[in-house]
């Protein structure tokens, strides 16, 4: 077993499970997580560190703690602390500012490799003003688009957008002076870097979030539904199947729509897990 290296990871509970595995078995066998959360100063809670690992949330003291028990340097240290502040901010910009930081500080370039999809997904604005331009034609009056939005964007925001848009080649202005998307529709592709992928479904999530919050009165209409299900793993391998088909009927529905398209909606899938399951 390779000791892990903390930059290929994204998740700090991750990196703290592949350390104690490497821990554990080749440098100190047989150490225990009790033990584990004995050396962080919790002699009495045999049970801290598995609780970090299964989610529990990490104080300032503790995190600091993490790093002098596993010996990280200082740009690994900081690189930690971005891991943690990303894995538990309370809003989207908090998280955005976060997940910056993990970029900036990651030793593996692969926001650099992953060139456009990078650039286009960090930033959910970018998504929503290319989707707005197919929506209302625009020859420069950003401040009409931004009233066209429901989600709160400013005309300053919108410039610097396109700007990003039109560098990547997503957009570009016609000879009839309107700002138009160069392709109707774009898909994340399997070849999307997970790290990308994940950041912008969170920020997609927390919008949905955010809609439900408003009373529905006055909005334009809104279906939100969701089922708790108890499944064996055959049938949910059925499910996933069928989510994947019905993205694609969608996406295929929007883009052969013979009428203009008016609005943008979020359409979201998901399927979460709530329990343990026992590998075989």
């Amino acid at each position: 077993m390779s000791e892990p290296v903390i930059y290929e990871f994204h998740d700090f509970r991750a990196w703290l499970a592949a350390w104690y595995a490497f821990e554990s078995a080749e440098v100190e066998p047989g150490l225990s997580k009790s033990e584990v959360s004995r050396r962080l100063g919790l002699p009495r809670t045999r049970s801290y560190f598995n609780d970090i690992l299964r989610g529990k949330p990490v104080s300032a003291v503790f995190v600091e703690r993490l790093i002098d028990l596993t010996e990280q340097n200082r740009t690994e240290a900081k690189y930690f602390r971005a891991l943690v502040r990303f894995a538990q901010a309370s809003d989207t910009r908090e998280r955005e500012e976060a997940f910056d930081d993990v970029v900036a500080l990651n030793r593996v370039p692969w926001a650099k490799a992953a060139g456009d999809s990078w650039e286009y997904y960090k930033d959910w604005r970018n998504q929503l003003v290319r989707a707005l331009l197919l929506v209302e034609p625009c020859t420069g009056d950003w401040e009409a688009l931004a009233r066209k939005s429901l989600l709160p964007l400013s005309v300053a925001e919108i410039k610097k957008t396109i700007l990003v848009l039109e560098r990547l080649g997503m957009v570009g202005k016609g000879e009839d002076g309107i700002w138009r998307p160069a392709q109707p529709s774009i898909s994340t592709g399997s070849e999307m870097g997970e790290k990308i992928l994940r950041q912008a479904q969170m920020v997609q999530l927390e919008h949905i979030r955010d809609d439900l919050l408003h009373d529905s009165e006055g909005r334009p209409p809104r279906k939100v539904t969701t089922s708790l299900v108890s499944i064996s793993g055959p049938g949910l391998d059925r499910i996933l199947l069928r989510m994947d088909r019905l993205r694609s009927e969608i996406r295929a529905l929007a883009h052969r729509d013979p009428n203009p398209a008016d609005r943008v909606y979020l359409v979201a899938l998901a399927a979460v897990p709530l329990t343990h399951v026992e590998k075989p």
